[in-house]
This record gives C-alpha cells, sequence and structure tokens, in this order.
C-alpha cells in the first residue's frame, strides 16, 4: 500500500472508533420529576456516586438524611442518617449510632412527597436542590436513574 493512503486509513479508523464510542459508551442522569405539574431537574451522575435527601422527619420534627447510591439504571440506599432516637426507632433502628448503613436496592424510580414544611431536597456533588423548587406542597417528586448512550445524549434525545 502506498505511504499516501495511511492517513485516510486513520482518519476511516478513527471514525469508526468515535461511532462506536458514540453508539455503546452510557451517560447517567439522575431525573427530578414533579409528577402532579410538569417540571424536571436533571443532573448527570457517574454510578457509583453518591447523592443525599434531606428532611425533617414528619412526625418527630428532626433532622434525616438518606444516603443513596446510583447505578447505571437503579438507586440503592445506603443508609440513613439522624441523631434521633425517636426517628430511629420510627425506621425499626434499635442502635444509637448516628449513622444506620443499608443496602436497599430501590429500583430505577421511587417517589416522595414535597412535605408540609421547609428544607426538603437532595445534594448531588455539592449542589443543593431544594425540592420548593420543584413542587409545591404535596406534590409527587419522582426520583429516577436512567442511562443512554452518548448518542442519544449528544442528539439531546433525553427520553
Amino acid at each position: 500500500m502506498k505511504l499516501k493512503h495511511w492517513p485516510l486509513l486513520i482518519i476511516v479508523a478513527g471514525i469508526i472508533i468515535a461511532g462506536g464510542v458514540i453508539l455503546f459508551k452510557k451517560v447517567t442522569f439522575l431525573y427530578i420529576e414533579n409528577m402532579d405539574r410538569y417540571r424536571v431537574f436533571q443532573v448527570r451522575i457517574s454510578p457509583p456516586e453518591a447523592f443525599s435527601m434531606f428532611y425533617i422527619h414528619s412526625i418527630y420534627n428532626e433532622p434525616v438524611i438518606e444516603e443513596f447510591q446510583a447505578e447505571e439504571d437503579r438507586i440503592v440506599l445506603k443508609g440513613i442518617r439522624t441523631k434521633s432516637p425517636a426517628v430511629m426507632e420510627y425506621y425499626g433502628i434499635e442502635d444509637t449510632k448516628e449513622f444506620h448503613p443499608m443496602n436497599q436496592r430501590l429500583g430505577s424510580v421511587f417517589i416522595v412527597k414535597r412535605g408540609m414544611g421547609e428544607g426538603q431536597g437532595l445534594i448531588v456533588r455539592d449542589r443543593k436542590i431544594y425540592l420548593s423548587e420543584i413542587g409545591e406542597k404535596g406534590d409527587r417528586i419522582q426520583l429516577r436513574v436512567k442511562s443512554i448512550s452518548w448518542g442519544k445524549y449528544i442528539l439531546g434525545i433525553l427520553e
């Protein structure tokens, strides 16, 4: 083969490799969606990245943090953090440690209600997202993890 064809072959090989990456490599998002008034936040995450939900317990008026881990198409509850013995008892936790490890697989979707009080939201990396930004009191808020190919992401096909 003549030397002048090598650059063309290298370019073609590069295009084929890039096409494979675009088709098969995935990017993962955490969707935070108001089910009662259409509003969606999406945050790009990298499995097995952790995120947290914080709130004031509605019965005991004590702060609680639920810690989650995002997997490719699944959310896993990794633990509950609280200093309140009453909240611990409510959740069936018998010890008095501040963090209570768990490993409960929740699937790719779960729904929470926006509470009547303030101070309820998510922490993803250094970003705090208050549920009051997403919905009104009593609205159903869906959390969902979904992975899509880079090709769909680049083309803006997120659903």
